[in-house]
């Protein structure tokens, strides 16, 4: 999406998801007054949850390491425990006894204000446990492999934007082996705020604390969460953004909240910190990527390390090889951090350009992936060819992530039309092909309905077209309907109980919540106008009104008429209704020149 002014077009509780803006192909933007500007999953009512630390190390599979850790070093911060200042109103202070400790009177900072000095105690104590590390590693008779490392650079920020971006936090981890210091590099920001409560502290900051996981979910595509420390108060907080709700996990206390700490107090901050110093020098590909992103690469390789393995396992290399990928180019899309969302980058797959797409869907939905093997195994045409695929993530926080390596298909239909315009070739020719890919797509939709896949996202970025074929992408919004004793028209039951089985979801669950999404998923502007209307179950007859709207939009000497702007959804039906009631004119309401109009079988 090359436009400044355009906008991803995301799904209301009308829509459902990101739809042709997570395509094999470059996709035609919308601008921001053709969008609808609500949310689309259940999941995106996002509710902040809290996690206990060991529940939160758990279920990120990290739990033994952590007990290893412990065991291995139980004191090894008890010195900076012991040294640490006291919180006491709104300045730090050195506690009672510490008056002659050098490292106690450095972590004070009473020269600053509240937050500067909080944000100037923490990035001491970074580095001060950088070297009790470092001493407990070279130390004799210690048991010390089991001691985590420094990993990464922590940056103040305090007083300058994060290079390349608006975003200013108090200081960052970046990881040490990319290059420049930018979003693209930030494994972690860091938030300071002295504040009576965390409700007060989140009311006035939620909005930097999207911006900033807006930002890293965009420019990180191998994210699995995105994690941000909040030093308030005596309390250090880790937050967690993942695809479905936020959580909040508390790491526990890094100061004092009198001068008189007592021993159980002191045992309080170790622990702390000994939590703290573990969040943050887990490797990338353990802690919020799926593979290590910490390296210099520009090729991807997925693969099963044993064949009982399901999930594929990504790593990012720098060595070009038959089983690598290249991602020299990634396909823009707005990211919006939440519910689904899919990363395209335009590669080569063994001499084939291809597309790799990394797709998040809720557990509860169909993967994309299952649709496409339906469609293979039943012989539909029209669609991509699918060269590898398989789930990285079977359920993570209630998301599922999954890769697809696809064939290019090419443009959208209006690009073709844009393009062979600027060549000077004569109108009629390009009406003639355009109505040999209205016959294709039509008859691709036909053959997919028949054999009980709706498609259910028809909208200008869907329809590619590429060597004089046109093809229908972006399967990822599908529903799959059984045939049964009823008469009723689909799949086969046993191949949909095998591709269940194969992706690993509940069939039953998973295809019920489909039918209750039915009327809800799609691209506004280009729904049929019963659907807009609310129409409770979806069929093929939707699914070519689409396409019709789509042929229209290629055909559109300008976007600026009634019938592709968005206010609510009733609106944008009733207009359609009247702008097709009147029948020699409609095509000029939809800025389509008169002399032009779809051939009489479509």
């Amino acid at each position: 999406m090359a436009q400044a002014d355009s906008v991803h077009r995301p799904r209301s509780r009308y829509c459902g998801g990101h739809g042709s803006m997570i395509d094999s192909t470059l996709a035609k933007p919308q601008t921001r007054d053709e969008v609808i500007p609500v949310e689309d999953e259940e999941t995106n009512r996002r509710r902040s949850g809290n996690l206990l630390f060991d529940e939160f190390i758990g279920i990120i599979g990290e739990q033994d390491v952590y007990d290893s850790f412990v065991e291995s070093a139980p004191t090894l911060f008890h010195n900076l425990a012991q040294a640490a200042p006291a919180l006491v109103i709104k300045k730090l202070v050195v506690t009672e006894g510490q008056e002659k400790n050098e490292m106690a009177t450095a972590f004070a900072h009473t020269n600053k204000t509240s937050e500067d000095a909080l944000m100037a105690y923490f990035i001491r104590l970074y580095k001060e446990m950088s070297k009790s590390a470092a001493m407990a590693v070279s130390a004799p008779n210690t048991p010390n492999a089991d001691i985590p490392q420094v990993r990464y650079s922590l940056v103040d920020h305090q007083n300058k934007l994060i290079p390349g971006s608006s975003h200013k936090a108090d200081g960052v981890f970046y990881y040490n082996r990319r290059s420049p210091k930018s979003i693209p590099s930030v494994h972690m920001v860091v938030k300071a705020k002295v504040e009576s409560t965390m409700e007060k502290i989140l009311d006035k900051t939620k909005g930097q604390l999207l911006d900033y996981v807006n930002a890293i979910w965009t420019e990180q595509p191998t994210r699995t969460f995105t994690p941000i420390l909040y030093v308030h108060d005596e309390i250090i907080t880790l937050f967690v953004s993942t695809r479905g709700p936020w959580y909040r996990i508390e790491l526990g206390r890094i100061c004092y909240t009198d001068n008189y700490p007592s021993i159980l107090t002191v045992e309080s901050i170790l622990t702390s910190l000994l939590r703290l110093w573990f969040i943050v020098t887990l490797p990338a590909n353990r802690f919020g990527h799926f593979c290590d992103i910490d390296t210099k690469s520009s090729y991807i390789q997925f693969g099963r390390p044993d064949t009982s393995i399901k999930l594929a396992n990504a790593i990012l290399t720098s060595s070009k090889d038959p089983n690598t990928l290249p991602l020299r180019s990634r396909i823009q899309r707005i990211v919006i951090p939440r519910s689904r969302l899919a990363y395209l980058f335009d590669t080569m797959y063994k001499a084939k350009r291809a597309v790799l797409k990394l797709s998040w869907t809720p557990v509860k939905r169909l993967p994309e992936s299952a649709v496409y093997d339906i469609l293979h195994q039943t012989g539909v045409e029209g669609v991509p060819e699918v060269y590898d695929s398989g789930p990285i993530k079977a359920d993570f926080f209630g998301y599922r992530l999954e890769y697809i390596i696809l064939e290019h298909c090419g443009q959208p239909l209006e690009s073709y039309v844009v393009e062979y315009r600027k060549r000077g070739v004569p109108d009629s020719e390009i009406h003639k092909n355009v109505s040999q890919f209205i016959r294709q797509i039509s008859n691709c939709l036909v053959q997919a309905r028949a054999r009980g896949v709706l498609h259910r996202d028809i909208s200008d970025g869907n329809v590619a077209v590429r060597n004089g074929q046109a093809k229908v992408i972006d399967w990822g919004y599908a529903k799959i309907i059984e045939s049964n004793s009823s008469g009723a028209i689909g799949i086969d039951p046993a191949i949909a109980d095998k591709v269940a089985q194969q992706w690993g979801f509940d069939k039953a669950a998973v295809f019920e919540n489909e039918d209750i999404w039915d009327p809800r998923t799609g691209t506004m502007l280009f729904m049929s106008i019963p659907v807009l209307f609310g129409l409770p179950k979806r069929g093929l007859f939707d699914d070519t009104e689409s396409l019709f709207y789509v042929v229209l939009r290629a055909f559109a000497t300008s976007e600026d008429c009634c019938s592709f702007k968005y206010y609510t959804t009733k609106n944008l039906a009733l207009t359609r209704v009247g702008i097709l009631g009147i029948e020699s004119g409609y095509l000029g309401l939809f800025n389509v020149k008169r002399f032009w109009s779809p051939p009489r079988d479509y």
